[in-house]
């Protein structure tokens, strides 16, 4: 009697009240998820409306259909037709759950159109697995769920329906390897199920069990050994690129560039194109100095009629160096001797006059010092800013034409074609395009080697990688490689930090939403922009944009994993959508061991679809012949025991006997599926 009490408590109560049950599950789950918090925050018993009722008063329900059935029974005077005659008999306890599989493998749904053959084979099937699990669970309780699947695994070849729900055929499985993997390089390398999968169904799941009393503290841990991962991640890349970071560190080294290795590079290079110049006119070839000493009189020259006044505004260094520059080129002033012989009015009786001498020029090299200390002058920081400095500027100016006349006469002299390479002409051009390219690019970034403080400097540029890399491209090309590591490793610091609202106390607070925020902020070639010159540059873009595609997918997965601040809110109207979602329609297989659980025994459900075991086992399984089926699943069992960890043992077991439920419950021949 034991076996057909077990085919009518499985066929007429388990499977006709599935429906029903799976809707109550689901009210229940969230009566208790509001009920819970309602009773801590109040100190009061939750109303009658969030009270878990008893399933022998819901209609439909397995409970209700068997409580029916027995007051039926009883007043017939016969026997249960749905209770084990013998519980306490162990032939008794095995022969029933022979029934039970056996009936509960039958499939009740016209929809299937399975023949009745068929229907035969599966109800022996699940009845030999029946046997199986009731006789091995007598001896060893906690295999009694793999036990009873290995006559489905060695037959049907179903558990690929676990692998099926969760992620799909084969190319589901590729695609879940691939996200897997992305995942890893991002930092994440323990991701919960459904951020593997990619599977709506199952985020919506998760999304669900993270806001159930008991699992917000397990989603919580598990989201932030997701942030953390991919927070030392971007870390690791940083010190990579440089040990040494942070907007002080990069805005003092930008500073020190600007005012000190620049200036160097700019006069050492200067220097150099100089000397082509003087090796192609001649270090002692006479040049001219007329417009140097025209233009250094015109600066002193005080203003006519106002000679007094406008003496208080004559450079004395300028006029001083007139005089010099003068005399150095040989030239004399106009000479009026008066003789010591007086006339009858007191005055001399003649003068000797002596005319001016016209200056003759100095050697080359020398103007070319003279101009180089004339430039270093109108640079220095003493007078930056001041009518001095324009001064200088003026007359750094006319001896670069003094220069320009005299190396022109000397190619006309010798015979060298000015226009061509290796003419003097030629090299003093380039010298010239240099020092002019370096002086306005000194003069862009004068806002920068000026800033009151180091971090302003660096906040400067960085602020402007949002609009695009222009300032940085100036800036990169005249600051040392150490200082450009120090700028990147400080813009990468940068990219994670939380917002001020989500921030702590200590201020280092990492959120994968800004970080992708902040780089999405950085166009394409922005990005190039900051990588390119940069030591294992291509590699390090790589792998930043490896961490944005992880917090890509972490930001879509669900609503758990985006919410900043770890907490999570009561289950809503969405919430309990989800769950009806996968409470009614998802496969079999998945849910015996979550939404038909839900409100009995999500635990089981919550730890494995964060366990990093679990989602490696589904996501490299390969196709597997239904020959191989029993093997693979016991891949899982080694797994679980090799771990030594008891909970996910026991995990694993619960796992089992969902999927037990499921490959005896299939709406399809397992058999003739291609994956």
């Amino acid at each position: 009697m034991a076996v057909p009490a077990g085919v009518n408590k499985a066929f007429y109560t388990n499977l006709a009240g599935l429906p029903v049950d799976t809707v109550a599950n689901v009210l229940d789950l969230g009566k208790t998820a509001i009920g819970a918090p309602y009773m801590a925050i109040t100190g009061k018993v939750a109303p009658d409306w969030l009270q878990v009722g008893d399933r022998k008063n819901v209609a439909g329900s397995s409970d209700w259909i068997s409580e029916k059935i027995n007051d039926g029974a009883e007043k017939l005077g016969v026997g249960s037709p749905i209770n084990n005659p013998r519980p306490d008999d162990k032939a008794s306890r095995v022969l029933y759950s022979t029934g039970l599989l056996a009936g509960s493998s039958v499939i009740p749904d016209p929809r299937a159109k399975l023949s009745g053959a068929q229907q035969l084979a599966n109800a022996s099937i699940g009845g030999a697995g029946g046997a199986v699990s009731g006789a091995v669970g007598e001896q060893f309780p906690e295999w009694a769920g793999l036990a009873g699947m290995t006559p489905s695994l060695a037959i049907a070849g179903g558990s690929s329906a676990v692998r099926t729900a969760a992620r799909g055929g084969e190319s589901g499985r590729k695609k879940m390897e691939q996200r897997v993997t992305d995942l890893k390089n991002g930092g994440i390398t323990e991701p919960s199920l459904g951020l593997a999968t990619d599977s709506k169904l199952v985020m919506g799941l998760e999304n669900i069990l993270s806001q159930t009393p008991g699992s917000v503290g397990l989603y919580s841990k598990a989201r932030d050994k997701n942030v953390e991962g991919m927070k030392a991640r971007a870390h690791q890349i940083r010190d990579d690129i440089s040990p040494t970071h942070g907007p002080v560190e990069s805005g003092e080294a930008i500073q020190k560039d600007l005012k000190g290795a620049f200036k160097d590079r700019i006069g050492t290079t200067y220097g150099l194109l100089n000397d082509r110049v003087e090796k192609a006119v001649g270090a002692n070839t006479p040049v001219s100095v007329e417009e140097s000493i025209l233009k250094s009189g015109l600066l002193t020259t005080p203003i006519e009629g106002a000679a007094s006044t406008s003496s208080n505004f004559i450079n004395s260094r300028i006029k001083k160096i007139n005089n010099d520059l003068t005399s150095d080129a040989g030239g004399k002033p106009a000479e009026v001797v008066n003789s010591k012989v007086l006339g009858a009015d007191g005055k001399p009786a003649f003068q000797t006059i002596t005319p001016a001498t016209q200056p003759q020029g100095v050697p080359f090299s020398a103007l070319k010092d003279l101009r180089t200390k004339i430039g270093k002058e109108s640079q220095s920081n003493a007078i930056m800013g001041t009518p001095e400095q324009a001064d200088f500027k003026q007359l750094y100016g006319a001896m670069s034409q003094d220069m320009k006349n005299g190396v022109l006469n000397a190619d006309l002299k010798s015979g060298a074609n000015p226009f061509t390479a290796g003419s003097g002409t030629t090299a003093l051009n380039r010298a010239n395009t240099y020092y002019s390219k370096a002086m306005n690019r000194a003069d862009e970034l004068n806002s920068l080697s000026n800033r009151s403080t180091p971090e302003g400097a660096f906040n400067s540029v960085s602020s402007s990688l949002n609009a695009g890399p222009s300032v940085y491209k100036r800036l990169r090309g005249v600051i040392t490689p150490e200082s450009r590591q120090k700028i990147v490793a400080t813009v990468i610091d940068d990219l994670g930090k939380a917002t001020p609202g989500q921030q702590g106390v200590e201020g280092d607070a990492w959120s994968p939403r800004s970080f992708l925020t902040n780089y999405n902020k950085l166009d394409t070639g922005t990005r190039s922009e900051l990588f390119k010159r940069l030591p294992g540059g291509a590699q390090h873009a790589d792998s930043l944009r490896d961490i944005a595609k992880a917090s890509e997918m972490l930001g879509d997965s669900s609503k758990l994993w985006a919410n900043p601040s770890g907490t999570a809110p009561a289950l809503t109207a969405r919430g309990a959508g989800y769950a009806l979602t996968v409470g009614a329609f998802f496969q079999p297989v998945l849910a015996g061991a979550t939404a038909t659980g839900l409100a009995l025994g999500h635990q089981t459900s919550k730890r494995l679809l964060l366990n990093p075991k679990f989602t490696s086992w589904l996501a490299k399984a390969p196709k597997v012949n239904p020959r191989d089926m029993q093997r693979h699943a016991q891949r899982l069992v080694q797994n679980a025991s090799m771990t030594g960890d008891k909970q996910f043992q026991q995990d694993v077991n619960e796992y089992f006997k969902s999927v037990e439920y499921g490959l005896n419950n299939q709406e399809q021949d397992e058999a003739t599926t291609s994956d």
